[in-house]
């Protein structure tokens, strides 16, 4: 007797139909639909679930549909289309109520500012064919096209393209490409935080708890790049603030204690500045003349992410949930 192929739900959120960036969006739907066709074309996989959710008001989403059907039209053909609202949903939120849409065995996680690679999605579903793996994150980069960009990727918390794999050892569940098996997702959604980007560490750690830790694999997709010094400065900040989330919610909440992680964070984060910098930059295609510049842009930023954490551990912060302001714009 044939065994029952194992469906999957690919969940994507994205912004306000009204802001939709369609250069990129295009861009990364047309790939998703790529990779879905490559799956498929075997009778390996059957055709996914594909459940598209936008934080805007429940009435854009029509207007949301007919964009995405004229932009990439494929997508009605290689998937089951499902779109949905979550108004003024913040980024895991939106995640979520993907993920209780989702009817797949296995629900993978994507963002429409991301980029597949090819081989990306069959790489991802191939550990979950193991009945006993839990979820699977792939490999998330930044792409780059300048020296702000350049810099970004030597900054960010994804590591670069090629020759950074230590550093993506240690890196917690990438939430923008990740697959998780339904019937752990069900009871284990992201937890709620009134951090930027928390949820996903707060998952990774209730994951090893468990005892169901994650696979990591060469399922790689790129990220556009961050744009805008406003940007820069914001996202510095936040991170700090990040930063003390995560460790009240998983070491202690005693302000000593907050704030000599502070310290001691900012040592460790401007050493490995510095030497990430000296390391990768030429890598990237950075000239040599542009490295000393980035480097004091890196530790500009390290030393901002210090002053926030180091803010919120003093209280002189509120924790407040965090939105990307107005002023920042897109990125």
């Amino acid at each position: 007797m044939e065994s029952k192929k194992q469906t999957y739900s690919i969940v994507v959120e994205m912004e306000n139909a009204k802001s939709l960036d369609e250069d990129e969006v295009g861009v990364s739907f047309t790939a998703l639909a790529r990779e879905i066709e490559r799956a498929t074309a075997d009778d390996q996989y059957t055709k996914p679930e594909l459940i598209i959710v936008h934080s805007g008001p429940n009435t854009d989403t029509p207007l949301l549909q007919q964009r995405m059907g004229e932009l990439v039209p494929q997508l009605g053909t290689v998937t089951k289309l499902v779109f949905s609202a979550c108004t003024g949903g913040r980024y895991y939120e939106v995640k979520n109520r993907g993920a209780e849409l989702a009817t797949g065995d296995v629900v993978i996680f994507a963002d429409s500012d991301t980029k597949a690679e090819h081989g990306w999605l069959s790489t991802l579903l191939k550990p979950l064919e193991n009945p006993s793996t839990t979820a699977v994150s792939g490999y998330t980069y930044l792409d780059y096209d300048d020296f702000a960009s350049r810099t970004f990727a030597l900054l960010w918390f994804f590591p670069l393209r090629d020759g950074d794999q230590r550093f993506a050892s240690r890196r917690a569940m990438t939430a923008n490409n990740c697959a998780f098996r339904r019937t752990w997702l069900v009871n284990h959604p992201y937890p709620a935080s009134n951090g930027f980007k928390v949820s996903c560490t707060l998952l990774t750690s209730q994951l090893q708890a468990s005892g169901d830790d994650f696979v990591r694999v060469d399922a790689r997709a790129g990220h556009y790049p961050p744009r805008g010094w406003r940007f820069f400065f914001w996202r510095a900040l936040v991170t700090g603030r990040d930063a003390d989330r995560k460790f009240v919610a998983l070491e202690s909440p005693s302000r000593a204690g907050r704030l000599l992680k502070a310290t001691r964070r900012w040592f460790s984060t401007s050493w490995r500045v510095g030497k990430r910098f000296i390391t990768h930059a030429p890598q990237t295609g950075m000239p040599i003349w542009q490295i000393p510049f980035a480097l004091i842009v890196g530790l500009v930023f390290s030393t901002l992410v210090f002053l926030a954490q180091a803010a919120m551990a003093l209280g002189l912060v509120r924790d407040e949930p965090e939105h990307v302001p107005l002023y920042v714009g897109h990125s």
